[in-house]
């Protein structure tokens, strides 16, 4: 609950909202049904890369939507410049 824990009480408010009509639907990343008692984050399904300020608007499993960001941060990492001269 730690990673729940660095959003703010709109993001947990709005996570808490679709959870109820996420449960037993398809994880919109992968196609596997979200459960109760399964590991599940508010996630994006706008291009964080084109809209950085898109605010979270479905359910997914935990490890689809980081696994998202992490892709995120690395396609981002590498766009840009380099330090060395």
């Amino acid at each position: 609950m730690a990673h729940a824990q660095a959003y703010g009480s709109a993001h947990q408010r709005r996570r808490d909202e679709l959870l109820p009509k996420a449960l037993n639907t398809p994880c919109p990343r992968c196609d596997r049904l979200m459960l109760r008692g399964q590991e599940l984050d508010l996630g994006h399904s706008e291009d964080l890369a084109l809209n950085p300020g898109a605010k979270g608007d479905r359910i997914e499993h935990s490890v689809c939507n980081r696994s998202a960001g992490g892709q995120l941060g690395r396609e981002r990492q590498q766009m840009r410049p380099s330090r060395a001269w």
